[in-house]
């Protein structure tokens, strides 16, 4: 059993890894233990954040996931695939070649953000076919949003996570198929309630959990319609106080009354070691992906196949190996990362519909490439073969890129979210860390100024003593973020219409809150479940024991 030399971790290596490494070519064993791979891996997949910044191409203001100190040149999307010609490089065989990439790597434009088919949502990434959103990540399908991170199907909603077919929301977590409701984690088929967590066809319910088939309950208490709504009504949603109070309520609801299912894992076949998955096959220690089939170590995927210790392997992504975000038909990807509608492509990075490359950056529908130099496809095959063979002699191939290629700061990745590193660590370790934090914009109040409840948005916000603006037109700060922000009058409707407060944080910092209650740390755990006592696997932290329940007694308690 190999020691992880990053993490100090002793892991296995099965029979199955062995085969599906003969399966995608790569030869040994692995290094390093599965979450120092994901952690690499993790950390070129840009996260959390927008900035305001030119254009390289055309010096024009726009927002993209990169900031101004990225160390590509950023282009806009649009300028990007019509202009797309970066500069090429001879390869010397008798050095290092990674030192090589690097320095033609930060010569090569790279697009402002991912996603296609949109339609005003310039503030978004990694967001496809959607229309009229904003500060969003992560989504497909999706019609007015704010403030959203992975959702698909989603319409007319804010500051959602993990969800899907749901409308009128806010807060939901890792929900589908809910409407007009408030604060709902893990739930399916609810309706105009509040405070729920895993909730079946439920409607007219408040602080809940493990209810199927109810209306008209208050924590778990069947009530009549007119005791109902006069509880609900000790509860003004409208107010942010209030609406922290219920916050706290909730999670102490999680920790003391609710029953938690040791792993979610539904529809699926032959699937182990793994936790959020749904509707797969064959698939071990997998996190948070549908519709996978025969993979191994893979942290978020939908629709994927035989691919092993990648990261976002989406839309039909087949054959994949050490790579992070190949999204949408690409086939045999190798050591890659943003690499889109590609084929044959190993240390490639930031590709679009191109196909037998090897150590490029910025193509846009290339064939037979290197080093974005073009070849003949015999001589191209010929070349390659001795560029493995030397980068194998150097101890290179087989590794991924080094931390310092990606093109965002650590603590902008994934990987900066569930592994977060001190900046002095991160640079020991080679990652690219945040070189300065956002200023306070002039002008900007305190987000304690927001007014407290959203029926009070529309009187002026006073400014230090100057004439009140409205609180639309007033910019807010949040100290805790270190970021500015702005109410929408979108935001000012919604929470009307819905009764909830106005936003008053920073919106990425509500969405991760959101996000940590869907429990991952990389790791499951045996537990003792909280019926039989029969040891089971579990994500759940350990404030959770006593209450998590093996598969069987699940079944039994909630249905």
């Amino acid at each position: 059993m190999p020691t992880c030399p990053v993490t100090g971790q002793k892991f296995d290596v099965t029979p199955a890894e062995m085969e599906l490494r003969k399966k995608l070519g790569i030869e040994g064993e692995p290094l390093l233990h599965p979450i120092a791979r994901w952690q690499i891996l993790g950390a070129f997949w840009q996260h959390w954040a927008l900035h305001k910044r030119k254009c390289d191409k055309t010096g024009k203001q726009i927002i993209s996931v990169f900031s101004q100190d990225c160390p590509y040149p950023v282009w806009h999307k649009d300028e990007w695939i019509k202009h797309a010609d970066p500069p090429s490089a001879e390869i010397d065989l008798t050095k290092l070649l990674f030192p090589q990439m690097w320095e033609l790597f930060r010569q090569c434009p790279i697009a402002h953000n991912i996603g296609a088919g949109n339609q005003n949502c310039e503030y978004t990434d990694d967001w496809w076919y959607s229309k009229n959103c904003h500060l969003c990540h992560s989504g497909l399908n999706d019609e007015d949003l704010r403030y959203c991170y992975r959702v698909f199907q989603m319409k007319n909603s804010q500051c959602c996570v993990f969800s899907y077919d749901s409308e009128l929301c806010v807060d939901l977590l890792n929900s589908h198929n809910c409407f007009r409701s408030v604060h709902l984690f893990n739930c399916w088929n609810c309706s105009e309630s509040m405070f729920l967590y895993d909730c079946r066809n439920c409607q007219y319910c408040m602080f809940c959990s493990n209810l199927r088939n109810k209306q008209y309950c208050f924590g778990n208490q069947q009530l009549t319609k007119e005791l109902y709504e006069k509880r609900v009504q000790e509860w003004d949603l409208r107010s942010r106080q209030t609406y922290e109070k219920a916050k706290k309520a909730f999670r102490e609801m999680l920790r003391t009354q609710s029953w938690h299912r040791a792993t979610f894992i539904d529809q699926c076949q032959e699937c182990s070691d793994s936790n959020y998955v749904y509707a797969s096959k064959e698939c071990k220690n997998c996190f948070f992906v549908d519709e996978l089939e025969d993979c191994m170590n893979v942290l978020r995927g939908f629709g994927g196949k035989d691919s092993l210790d990648s990261v976002c392997v989406a839309v039909g992504a087949e054959l994949v190996y050490c790579s992070t975000t190949p999204q949408d038909k690409c086939y045999d990807v190798k050591f890659g990362y943003n690499i889109m509608q590609s084929k044959f492509m190993e240390y490639c990075a930031h590709c679009f519909q191109c196909q037998h490359c090897f150590g490029c950056c910025g193509l846009v529908k290339k064939k037979y490439h290197i080093f974005n130099k073009p070849y003949e496809p015999e001589e191209y095959e010929k070349k390659k073969a001795e560029t493995i063979a030397v980068m194998k002699k150097t101890g290179e191939y087989g590794l991924f890129f080094p931390p310092h290629f990606a093109a965002n700061p650590y603590e902008e990745s994934l990987a900066g979210f569930y592994w977060p590193m001190a900046t002095e660590e991160g640079k020991r370790r080679g990652f690219r860390m945040r070189e300065r934090e956002e200023e306070r914009e002039s002008g900007a109040l305190d987000s304690s100024n927001v007014p407290d409840r959203s029926d009070q948005a529309d009187p002026p916000v006073p400014t230090d003593g100057r004439a009140g603006e409205s609180v639309t037109r007033t910019p807010f700060w949040d100290a805790t973020a270190r970021r500015p922000f702005q109410i929408l009058k979108e935001d000012v409707a919604f929470a009307q219409d819905l009764g909830v407060p106005l936003p008053y944080t920073y919106y990425m910092r509500r969405l991760q809150e959101n996000f940590r209650l869907i429990p991952f740390d990389g790791t499951m755990r045996e537990v003792a479940c909280g019926k039989c006592a029969k040891q089971t696997l579990t994500s759940w932290p350990t404030e959770y024991d006593g209450r998590i329940l093996c598969e069987e007694c699940y079944l039994k308690e909630v249905y």
